[in-house]
């Protein structure tokens, strides 16, 4: 698999590219963004980690790049951000398809990459979306994120309850103290007083 790894601080490069080796990735690496777009569509990647750091602008222009898709297939975008994201570029990068954020480079936020990477997520991460049929706003817990299939605990199970089996979730974020994730799933089993639910991430 190919990572095409965009920072211009030699410390991030060198840990992040140790990272992705270490999760089985041939790494490209460019400082320069304007480059990286030029060179993208000939390097194909499965997955582009970018410095939002780094670039607190210009990251928007190359995921929007990007999104088009690659000789028909669109790459997982994963930013690196030192600082949490304000509102504002929280919306920005929800409504890009961000696959995952993370906010550090020593082995707890490298962790959180490799799980970004492997659809996997740490226990107790929320998980935050609209019900799809009355609009409400559900917001909870989640125990187990593993094989795309998400074990989440709502804060009110009576929110949850006009849910059925199959019904789409089109947004939904994923949260820890460490990373933003936006996911769109579907309801695949509920317990009968609405305790616990088993999400699939499609």
């Amino acid at each position: 698999m190919k990572a095409l790894l965009i920072a211009d601080d030699d410390t991030v490069i060198s840990k992040i590219k140790s990272r992705l080796t270490d999760d089985g990735f041939d790494v490209i690496t460019y400082k320069w963004l304007v480059k990286a777009l030029d060179n993208v569509e000939e390097i194909a990647p499965e997955v582009i980690i970018i410095s939002a750091s780094s670039y607190p602008r210009h990251w928007k222009t190359l995921v929007q790049f990007v999104q088009s898709g690659i000789e028909g297939f669109v790459p997982k975008v994963i930013l690196y951000c030192e600082r949490e994201f304000n509102e504002d570029d929280e919306k920005k990068s929800e409504a890009l398809n961000i696959a995952g954020i993370f906010n550090s480079i020593d082995e707890e936020g490298l962790t959180v990459l490799s799980d970004i990477l492997a659809n996997k997520e740490s226990k107790n991460c929320s998980l935050i979306f609209t019900n799809p049929k009355n609009g409400a706003f559900i917001t909870g817990k989640v125990s187990k994120f593993e094989n795309n299939v998400i074990s989440f605990i709502p804060d009110s199970p009576s929110l949850v309850s006009v849910l059925s089996e199959e019904e789409e979730i089109s947004q939904a974020t994923l949260k820890n103290k460490n990373s933003i994730k936006y996911i769109s799933a579907k309801i695949i089993s509920k317990t009968n007083n609405n305790s616990k639910i088993k999400i699939q991430v499609i």
